[in-house]
C-alpha cells in the first residue's frame, strides 16, 4: 500500500471515529433533553432515564423526529399509591434540530406510546392498610399471587367474632383504576353470615386501587399477575410534553 493509499485511510478511519462520536454525543443530548422535559411537563418527582433506538442516530437528529424512545420513570407516587415502575415505549417523538442546539426544548409532541406500568403487593397493601377502618365488617384487606391469579385475604367481623378470610379474586381494569372482585365466599363464612349479609360483605371485599397521575396521560389497559406484583399494560396517544404549560408554584409568603 503506497503512502497516498495510506493517508486516505487515515482520513476515513478518522472521519468514522469523529462521526460515531458526534453520533454518541447527539444521542446524550437528546436523551437529557427529553429526561428534563419529561420530568418538568410530567411533574416527576426525578428525572427518568431515557434510551433512543436507532443505530444511525444523526439523521435522526436533523430530521428532528424519533422513531424509537424509551422512558423510564421509577418511584412515581399519586395519591398515597407508590407506582414501582412506568417504562414507555414512545413512537414518533418530534423535536426540531434548532430547540436541540439552543436548547430551548418546551415543547416535544409524541404521536403514541405504550407502556408496563408495575405496582408491587407490598406497596399496594400499604395503600390499602391506609384505606382500613377498624371495626368495620370487612378489615385487613391484603393482596398477593397466588400462581397466575391473585388471591385477597382479610378479617371478617361478626357477632363480636373475627374470622379470616382467603380466597382468589378477579381483576377489573378501568383507565385509572383496578379492582379486586373475590370470586365467591367460603362455605364457612358464608354459612355463618345472614344471607343479607353475604352480598354486602362481597362488596366490601372489593377493592378498588385509583392509579391516577401516571405520566403521559397512560390509560391502563390489561393486568398481568407476577410473583412480586401487578404488571397493567397502559397507552396514550397524541400526547404532548409540554413545560411551558406549567404553572408555577407561588413562593410562600415571607
Amino acid at each position: 500500500m503506497g503512502s497516498r493509499a495510506i493517508r486516505i485511510t487515515l482520513v476515513v478511519v478518522v472521519l468514522l471515529v469523529l462521526g460515531f462520536v458526534a453520533d454518541r454525543l447527539a444521542v446524550h443530548a437528546v436523551s437529557d433533553q427529553i429526561a428534563t422535559q419529561t420530568q418538568r411537563g410530567q411533574n416527576l418527582p426525578t428525572k427518568p432515564s431515557v434510551s433512543i433506538g436507532g443505530a444511525l442516530f444523526l439523521p435522526q437528529v436533523v430530521k428532528g423526529d424519533y422513531r424509537d424512545v424509551d422512558v423510564d420513570v421509577r418511584g412515581l407516587t399519586e395519591n398515597g399509591l407508590r407506582v414501582d415502575r412506568v417504562r414507555s415505549h414512545l413512537d414518533g417523538v418530534h423535536i426540531p434540530l434548532s430547540s436541540i442546539i439552543g436548547g430551548a426544548v418546551t415543547r416535544i409532541p409524541v404521536d403514541s406510546l405504550d407502556a408496563d406500568v408495575e405496582l408491587t403487593y407490598a406497596d399496594i397493601n400499604a395503600y390499602l392498610a391506609t384505606q382500613n377502618q377498624p371495626g368495620a365488617l370487612v378489615t385487613n384487606i391484603q393482596i398477593g399471587a397466588a400462581g397466575s391469579a391473585v388471591k385477597i385475604t382479610s378479617t371478617i367481623n361478626w357477632g363480636g367474632q373475627s374470622y379470616p378470610f382467603d380466597g382468589t379474586a378477579d381483576i377489573g381494569v378501568k383507565p385509572a383504576a383496578f379492582t379486586y372482585t373475590p370470586r365467591e365466599l367460603s362455605q364457612g363464612i358464608a354459612g355463618l353470615l345472614p344471607p343479607q349479609l353475604r352480598d354486602e360483605v362481597v362488596k366490601l371485599l372489593t377493592v378498588t386501587v385509583p392509579v391516577e397521575g401516571l405520566p403521559f396521560n397512560l390509560k391502563l389497559t390489561a393486568a398481568t399477575v407476577l410473583p412480586d406484583r401487578m404488571r397493567f399494560s397502559a397507552a396514550g396517544t397524541n400526547v404532548i410534553i409540554d413545560t411551558a404549560a406549567i404553572t408555577p408554584t407561588p413562593a410562600p409568603a415571607g
